[in-house]
């Protein structure tokens, strides 16, 4: 068979995750996969850039091993690598609510210092923060 035809019948990896912000949003793949669409402006969409993507886009170049969460605030994005014990975040940074101690707009995931090596039971996202849950039932924000 041809293989621009058999990749054509290939199924697309499956959906595990998906979460809506304000005017983007998040999906984690199988296969460690994420990919983001919709505004851009702030970076909540992980690609390095501020430019909008009108179709589900892989974040490249994010090589987290083991997301088990990813959530999308107002006009920014989280992830959780659970083999790491590591939570990621990037976009809009106003009011600090990317939890890298400023205000600064990021534009691909970066990891958050202050909780590396935490074992975090769930993440969540409002329009201007973010809580995590530890496995001991602390609160972090």
């Amino acid at each position: 068979m041809d293989a621009a035809i058999s990749a054509a019948h290939e199924a697309p990896p499956a959906v595990v995750l998906v979460s809506a912000g304000a005017s983007h949003s998040v999906a984690l793949l199988a296969g460690n996969v994420l990919c983001t669409w919709g505004r851009g402006e702030d970076g909540q969409l992980g690609h390095g850039d501020a430019e909008d993507r009108l179709v589900p886009t892989v974040i490249t170049g994010f090589e987290a091993p083991g997301i088990t969460s990813v959530i999308c605030g107002a006009d920014h994005t989280t992830a959780y690598s659970e083999d790491e014990h590591q939570v990621y975040s990037w976009g809009w940074g106003d009011f600090g609510r990317l939890g890298h101690g400023n205000s600064t707009d990021v534009f691909t995931p970066q990891p958050v210092k202050a909780l590396q090596g935490i074992k975090i039971k769930q993440l969540a996202c409002g329009d201007s923060h973010c809580l995590a849950v530890t496995m001991a039932g602390e609160v972090l924000r």
